[in-house]
């Protein structure tokens, strides 16, 4: 490896995932975090069999199933009629070896990587460091960033920005970074009730339409997290006040109305995509490099899938390689954020969302299609589980 020095920038599963397979495979890596410590979100929820394969060699995989909630069949449900159709990931037993989508807040794969990351001596992990400027050359990239209250000089051969959807990195290098907000934003409670009390025949993920509107209720280990859209007109603040989050749950269960909201979170919903994920000596992942909808959970999973493919080229570079093989990184991960990604959570976006009975219908019809033939079940549910799109990103020459 020489003296190569490399630094991420982000303490989030894509960043933290990166610094585990690359200190692994024998590099000595920095990562900066701004936040003073692992933060205890709420935000992603759903690792999917592509990425917990990803994750098993590590252990990680097997440990995050210990503190989440397996779901092998999950649904879209009507919720006035209780008509439904159930997808059953038991189906894919034998392209995966977790043929279920795995409930399980994102933290808690950060925090387990975060405790092997402080004890593994090519890794350094500095918390509470902001990133105040970046300069790229051509041997490397001169950075500042803020600890403690004091200015630090740093200088890295590699930055691997993993800084999430407002990335100082993007934004030091003036990127544009393209794309769309769509027109209804989100919002996520977590919810100490028991819904499965309330509504007839609940699986750990659902999808559910009521008359005018969507809602979405997942399974956690010991937890609800209930997800809808609030009124078009409402901004992000009334949206979040308790009797618009309470009115919302009372649609849904009456007697849930008056359950321990444990977080709340508001969420505007971008498609949006870099041009180049490689800029000299700088390389972005995650949401630094590409933002889609939640619908599906494909967000998370996508940045660690980032985070393998780009350790599985970086690493051969920095054992003398040519650095233009990271040009495969950038088109096969770019690829799949726009043709996979991006297109199958705009299609879960629009499909929650339809609320024209015609529409409803057709999808409707198409869903118990689907789950009623094997062949497109399985097909479907290769999508779903990113299964298709590990599979077509190692494909791209």
């Amino acid at each position: 490896m020489g003296d190569c020095s490399v630094t991420i920038v982000g303490a989030g599963p894509s960043g933290l995932t990166l610094a585990w397979w690359l200190a692994e495979a024998g590099v000595p890596v920095t990562v900066l975090e701004q936040a003073e410590t692992v933060p205890e979100d709420m935000r992603a929820s759903t690792f999917h069999p592509a990425t917990l394969d990803l994750l098993a060699e590590s252990g990680f995989a097997q440990a995050l199933v210990q503190r989440g909630t397996p779901v092998q069949r999950w649904q879209y449900l009507i919720h006035a009629s209780g008509d439904s159709a159930i997808f059953d990931m038991g189906c894919l037993a034998d392209e995966t070896a977790f043929p279920f989508r795995l409930q399980c807040e994102q933290f808690q794969l950060t925090q387990l990587i975060t405790a092997r990351l402080q004890a593994h001596p090519l890794c350094r992990i500095a918390f509470g460091a902001r990133c105040d400027s970046v300069v790229p050359d051509r041997d490397g990239v001169a950075l500042s960033y803020t600890q403690s209250g004091q200015s630090i000089a740093h200088r890295c051969d590699w930055l691997l920005a993993a800084d999430g959807a407002h990335s100082v990195v993007r934004n030091q290098l003036g990127l544009e970074f393209s794309g769309e907000v769509f027109p209804k934003s989100s919002i996520t409670l977590v919810l100490d009730h028991d819904f499965e009390a309330d509504i007839p025949n609940l699986l750990g993920v659902n999808y559910v339409w009521l008359p005018d509107r969507h809602y979405s209720l997942m399974r956690l280990r010991d937890t609800w997290r209930f997800t809808f859209s609030p009124e078009p007109d409402q901004d992000r603040d009334s949206a979040l006040s308790d009797e618009a989050a309470r009115d919302h749950i009372a649609r849904v269960s009456p007697r849930a109305s008056g359950a321990a909201i444990l977080s709340r979170n508001f969420y505007t919903l971008h498609q949006r995509c870099l041009d180049n994920f490689c800029h000299g000596r700088v390389v972005f992942l995650g949401d630094a490099a590409h933002l889609n909808s939640p619908a599906g959970g494909m967000g998370m999973n996508s940045g660690i899938h980032d985070a393998h493919c780009l350790a599985e080229h970086l690493v051969p570079v920095l054992r003398g390689a040519d650095p233009s093989l990271l040009a495969r990184y950038d088109r096969r991960r770019q690829t799949i954020a726009r043709d996979e990604v991006q297109r199958l959570s705009a299609r879960n976006y629009a499909r929650h969302r339809e609320s024209r009975a015609d529409q409803r219908q057709a999808i409707w019809q198409d869903l118990q299609d689907t789950v009623a033939d094997p062949g497109r079940h399985k097909d479907y549910l290769m999508d779903a589980a990113m299964i298709r799109s590990r599979q077509r990103e190692q494909a791209i020459a």
